[in-house]
């Protein structure tokens, strides 16, 4: 067994920089809070209170974390008033990611990220905020050799020490296209008007939307065009700097029964999926790339946020040209097979998928074209748009069966494609509403690990729909 040890120093300033940054806003509010009337010392009493605190909290939680591992097992001890120890067995173990941020590059230092069976989706099961790099790798061997003993396939040399080539790199101009294509700008919009709801006690919103609809009311309307168009614009600016800062470096390489992704600029990450853990393939295009032959392709992994997204979901790819897709999942995961055939959807569907978006629309752009008259009437023009949408999402949804493989498609404006093989099913689920039994059509939903992953195909044949249940079902039979 190692020496029992504590994390290197940075891990304080690491620790109590995150906090401070997550009080930041909170101390901000109490601040102006206690200011309105007059600024004096005191308003600096709770903010100051918090900071201390927050300091000695980390240099005690510093002084009390230790760790060390052996042949089969990492040992965790951790807590300041109640004293934690944790054994985590190494075949637990899903996934190992090793990020290098500001603070660990200064050190020399890596921090790393150990999700194992169990633990709550999300939600690392040991962090280990500063160890060195050697250390790292060791931990990484030691995790490998103890999988490869369980599964009777012990490897004389150990695969980190071999090198392995890459099999998927981004080079500048691909990190560009994929920033400037990600659409992530929505996103930033909707991390910023959070942020302002929290303030409400001190912007006077309400006055604001008066003078707004004042304004509007006062033929300002281009002002105000001008204003969220410009918004926009600066919000899609910072989605494509925090991509291109998130992908640069991107390579993927595979080592033994492993897919290592390595990715960052300023904060570098290296993120390590067992083959065995991947449940699921997913390749999204949305109608910028498809429109010049690319897409992205992203691992369904049981376990929680390895690479910071969402639970279960790891980038593989982040831009990568469509014809370049199936050699790179073969080298990846040989199991699955992308050159699979798509069955569409009977026709008799087209006006369902054709209706289906003008449910929503026709409402609000009668309502519109009726306040704005008359030049609201160029508002209805959105249904004809809609139809046509419905009519694209119908052509391109599909579903595809073999003996081991499920593959679902739907999506228009995002395009998904999923591929599950039958022994990573979790569920599978046929349903069909009163219309759809008029129709002889029905929904097949799948689901997969980790809980609350799932995809579907809306209106297919139900004598097709049948037929895939029947194929789990065979499978079923067989286990059982």
């Amino acid at each position: 067994m190692t020496p029992r040890r504590r994390l290197h120093p940075v891990a304080i300033m690491a620790g109590v920089g995150k906090e401070l940054k997550n009080m930041v806003v909170p101390l901000l509010v109490i601040m102006v809070a206690g200011s309105l009337n007059r600024f004096s010392w005191r308003d600096f009493i709770v903010p100051l209170a918090a900071v201390v605190y927050t300091v000695v909290m980390g240099v005690l939680s510093w002084l009390r974390f230790t760790y060390a591992w052996d042949e089969d097992r990492l040992l965790v001890e951790e807590g300041v008033f109640v004293r934690k120890r944790r054994s985590i067995p190494f075949e637990r173990i899903h996934g190992i990611s090793v990020t290098e941020g500001i603070w660990q590059r200064m050190a020399g230092v890596v921090q790393v990220h150990v999700e194992a069976a169990g633990d709550a989706l999300g939600e690392a099961e040991v962090t280990l905020r500063a160890i060195s790099r050697e250390e790292a790798r060791r931990l990484q061997r030691c995790v490998e050799q103890a999988k490869h003993k369980v599964e009777n396939a012990a490897h004389p040399e150990p695969s980190a020490n071999r090198p392995h080539p890459a099999l998927f790199t981004l080079s500048m101009k691909e990190v560009w296209m994929a920033s400037l294509t990600s659409g992530g700008a929505l996103g930033v919009v909707a991390a910023l008007c959070a942020f302002l709801s929290q303030l409400g006690d001190f912007i006077p919103y309400e006055s604001l939307i008066r003078d707004l609809q004042s304004t509007w009311n006062g033929h300002g309307r281009l002002l105000i065009a001008l204003f969220i168009l410009s918004l926009l614009l600066a919000a899609y600016g910072v989605a494509i700097v925090q991509n291109m800062i998130r992908y640069a470096s991107f390579v993927v390489r595979k080592q033994e029964d492993t897919i290592v992704i390595a990715r960052g600029w300023l904060e570098r990450k290296a993120v390590s999926v067992p083959v065995a853990r991947v449940q699921g393939v997913v390749i999204h295009e949305n109608w910028l790339r498809r429109l010049f032959g690319y897409a992205s392709v992203s691992l369904i992994h049981a376990g929680g946020r390895l690479d910071g997204g969402g639970a279960g979901d790891v980038v593989l790819c982040p831009l990568v040209e469509k014809r370049r897709v199936a050699s790179i999942i073969q080298a990846c995961l040989p199991e699955y097979d992308l050159g699979v055939s798509f069955s569409p959807l009977p026709k008799r569907a087209k006006r369902r998928y054709m209706l289906r978006p003008l449910v929503w629309l026709v409402i609000p752009a009668i309502l519109a074209a009726y306040i704005e008259r008359p030049w609201g009437a160029a508002v209805l023009l959105v249904l004809p748009l809609g139809a046509w949408i419905g009519i694209h999402r119908f052509q391109i949804a599909g579903w595809s069966l073999s003996s081991k493989q499920l593959a679902l498609r739907s999506g228009w404006f995002r395009q998904t494609t999923t591929y599950v093989l039958k022994r990573h099913v979790q569920s599978l689920q046929t349903s069909a509403t009163w219309w759809q039994k008029r129709k002889r059509l029905a929904t097949i939903s799948v689901a997969v690990m980790p809980l609350g992953t799932r995809v579907r195909v809306v209106d297919v044949d139900e004598a097709d729909a049948a037929s895939v249940y029947r194929w789990l079902q065979g499978e079923r039979r067989k286990q059982t």
